[in-house]
């Protein structure tokens, strides 16, 4: 499993990583791109509630690439690419490692359960 994030401290913490410059977008359009390779999608694109949807950090997990496309990934992906195209991210810095935290939290639980 590798992780897609724009968080630094998802990336340091978990070594398979695949970094990204800017914000959740950035974020999905480079799944986007892993997904397009054969990648699946492991966690939803899209935060649980609104409150996390103006998290400035995103992490998505995704498989090995095997033969075939995750078509529902897809579809899942370019919804969630389309609400986030006209959200505003929250940019407090005195709350940056606070939603660092949550989003480093929520990767680790994942990573758990799956």
């Amino acid at each position: 499993m590798k992780v897609i994030s724009n968080n630094p401290f998802v990336l340091k913490k978990i070594e398979d990583n695949h970094p990204v410059s800017g914000n959740p977008l950035d974020v999905l359009l480079e799944v986007r791109k892993f997904l397009e390779s054969g990648h699946k999608l492991v966690t939803m694109p899209l935060p649980a509630n609104q409150r996390l949807f103006m998290n400035p950090y995103r992490s998505i997990l995704v498989d090995k690439p095997s033969k075939d496309m995750d078509m529902k990934g897809l579809v899942l992906l370019e919804k969630a690419v389309e609400r986030f195209r006209s959200q505003v991210f929250y940019d407090d810095q005195g709350a940056d490692g606070d939603f660092a935290l949550m989003d480093l939290e929520q990767v680790m639980i994942s990573m758990k359960m799956v």
